[in-house]
This record gives C-alpha cells, sequence and structure tokens, in this order.
C-alpha cells in the first residue's frame, strides 16, 4: 500500500526539500511537483486519496503562489518525507492541521496484467560456402622460331655495267639481324562457376496461451461496535 503526503511550500523551499528528499533515498518517481490548477488540482489532489475539503485546501494554497510537492512511498518509509517536510513547512510557519491531514492519505493500486506477445530472432543453421585454392600441374607444348644469318663466298665471272661498276667501287655495309622466339608465361584469371545464395523466408502463426492477473479490490465500510450494557 502506497502513502501520499504533500508539502507547501514556497519557491525557494520547494527546491530544498525536493533535494534532501533524494538524499534520503526517494526515486524521482516518488516525487512530484503537483502544477495543476483550479478544480483539475483538486481532483488530483483527490485521486491521491484525500478528502475533498483537504484538496481544496491545498488548492487554495497553490491560487496564493505555494508549490505543491507530493512524495510517495509504504508506511514504512514515509515517516522520512513527513519529518523533512514538517521541518521546512515549521519554517515556513505552516499549521499543524495541514501536517495531519497529509498523513491520513493513502492509496490501493489497482493493478492488472496485460499479455505482451513479441518475437525475436533465433539462429536455425544455414549454408556455409568455404573457398580454398588448389593447386594443379598443366603441360603445353609452344613451338619457338629462331634464326640464324651465314654469309657464304661463291665464284662468279660476270661483265659489271657502268652503274654497277660505278656502284661496286663504293664503300658500302650491309646488315642482316637474326630473330628468336623465347617463352612469355603469363596467368589469366576467369570465373568458371558462381554459387549463390539466397534466403527465402516464409511466414507462419503461432498463439499464445496464458493467464493474466488483476487486482480486485472491495471497498466496504465498517460500522462501529455496539457498547455492552452491564
Amino acid at each position: 500500500m502506497t502513502t501520499t503526503v504533500i508539502g507547501v511550500f514556497d519557491d525557494d523551499i520547494v527546491r530544498k526539500v525536493t533535494s534532501e528528499l533524494r538524499d534520503a533515498g526517494f526515486q524521482d518517481r516518488e516525487i512530484e511537483l503537483l502544477d495543476a490548477e483550479g478544480e483539475a488540482l483538486v481532483a488530483a489532489i483527490v485521486g491521491r486519496g484525500f478528502a475533498e475539503d483537504d484538496a481544496r485546501s491545498y488548492a487554495e494554497a497553490a491560487g496564493r503562489g505555494k508549490q505543491l510537492l507530493a512524495a510517495y512511498a509504504p508506511e514504512v518509509r514515509i515517516q522520512q518525507a513527513v519529518a523533512i517536510m514538517e521541518r521546512y513547512e515549521a519554517e515556513e510557519g505552516a499549521s499543524d492541521g495541514q501536517r495531519r491531514k497529509r498523513e491520513q492519505a493513502e492509496s490501493v493500486p489497482v493493478a492488472e496484467e496485460e499479455l505482451a506477445v513479441g518475437k525475436h530472432k533465433v539462429l536455425r543453421g544455414g549454408v556455409r560456402v568455404t573457398s580454398r585454392v588448389e593447386e594443379q600441374p598443366v603441360e603445353e607444348t609452344v613451338t619457338l622460331r629462331e634464326e640464324h644469318v651465314t654469309a657464304e663466298r661463291r665464284s662468279a665471272d660476270r661483265e659489271l655495267s657502268e652503274d654497277e661498276a660505278e656502284a661496286a667501287f663504293q664503300d658500302k655495309v650491309v646488315e642482316m639481324t637474326e630473330t628468336a622466339e623465347e617463352l612469355a608465361v603469363g596467368k589469366e584469371a576467369r570465373v568458371v562457376e558462381e554459387i549463390t545464395l539466397r534466403r527465402e523466408a516464409e511466414e507462419r502463426e503461432r498463439t499464445v496461451k496464458d493467464k493474466v492477473r488483476r487486482t480486485e479490490v472491495e471497498v466496504e465500510k465498517i460500522e462501529p461496535q455496539a457498547r455492552k450494557r452491564r
């Protein structure tokens, strides 16, 4: 069961109270500055377990420029918040009546569970393609051509014409080159096959059945017991 305590402070004091509540171990979700106005503020306070008269009293204080700070905690811890708030309220001259009203407010939560169904991916195997390099001997026969130049002398007996004689008695150099073919080995990479991996998805429906809990709260009025007559 959660108890609500509300304190009334000036602007400069509410920050000190909030800081001290945090130092005392209260989480941010357990501390709230009520910033609604008018009937909305009254409804918010009543919704936290306070009587309507008390809620209007707090709303009037807020209308005068006061800040309303609420703290929520189980009964065993709420006395810490009460002590901290009362100390600061005493400095501001807050009435004891307001502090007694704060301690009366308790709330009983009505909780219920909702079924939350999600999904996540799991590994179910797959296909692995591993490539490795292997070497194998190959052989190919190539014919190479090689040239050789030879000089051959032979006897001749022939009369030269004037032009031939003129050319024959001039300095001259005649050359003939030799060529030879040599091996030139190179490698060319070619794609001869491709392996493609494809992922195909299929969908299937699954029905989830479970139970969720919900608290049922009964409110009954306790009548005072009749006194026994002597």
